[in-house]
């Protein structure tokens, strides 16, 4: 992946870090309690949409960093 490629990736990670939003997919996350989608027997980071779910024992911002090292490693993200 060329490098322009990258950071508009890592420029939408940092959207969906300031939004609260899914990494993988940019959907609302099971922690928003108003959602239609919120579940109880999932945790706060569990996406409805592509079922991916972020380690509730891990921080919202050590997740960010993940999602941007894969980017900048070009690893592909596993929805």
């Amino acid at each position: 992946m060329n490098s322009k490629k990258k950071i508009q990736l890592i420029s939408e990670i940092l959207d969906r870090y300031d939004d609260g939003v899914c990494f993988y997919c940019g959907t609302i996350l099971n922690g928003d309690m108003e959602a239609d989608e919120f579940d109880e027997g999932y945790s706060d980071d569990w996406c409805p949409e592509c079922c991916e779910s972020i380690d509730p024992d891990d921080d919202w911002e050590d997740a960010c960093l993940n999602a941007i090292d894969k980017v900048i490693h070009d690893e592909k993200f596993k929805p």
